[in-house]
């Protein structure tokens, strides 16, 4: 268990895990995020034992800390015009949409590692020489809801 996560940092609509028997349970997010709830808890979204399948799980999450990025109001600076009206485009798919884009932009949700790979990624194909610089960063947990 990972003695850094408490049970304030979980998000209230984040499912997390009882099952104190998985065989994934030492290194699940979920589980570790159930293990550190207060003990009068008395509701909170859960994975059902479905969710299970043999030595997997469909709602694994790793249990690890992550470098997260916030903010995105400096990523295009020094960028051309037309490299950023290019880059935009591809930015609001990697994002999800425009006012997805947006919400990310103004801090409102953490930009994931593999967001800022996706990001990197982009920056190489059209040709910006230097590295993607994000608003600010910090280190914590990410509680994916895509799982």
């Amino acid at each position: 268990m990972n003695d850094s996560l408490k049970y304030s940092d979980v998000p209230r609509d984040w499912a997390i895990c009882f099952q104190s028997d998985c065989p994934l349970a030492a290194s699940c997010l979920r589980r570790q995020a159930a293990v550190v709830a207060p003990a009068d808890l008395t509701h909170h979204e859960c994975v059902l034992p479905a969710a299970r399948n043999g030595e997997s799980c469909r709602c694994f999450v790793e249990n690890k800390v992550v470098r997260l990025a916030y903010g995105m109001r400096k990523l295009l600076v020094g960028v051309t015009y037309e490299q950023g009206i290019a880059l935009r485009e591809h930015l609001y798919k990697i994002f999800g949409s425009r006012s997805q884009f947006y919400r990310y932009t103004e801090r409102r949700w953490p930009i994931t590692p593999d967001q800022q790979a996706q990001v990197t990624e982009l920056f190489r194909r059209f040709g910006v020489a230097r590295e993607p610089e994000f608003d600010s960063y910090s280190e914590g947990y990410y509680f994916d809801y895509n799982l």
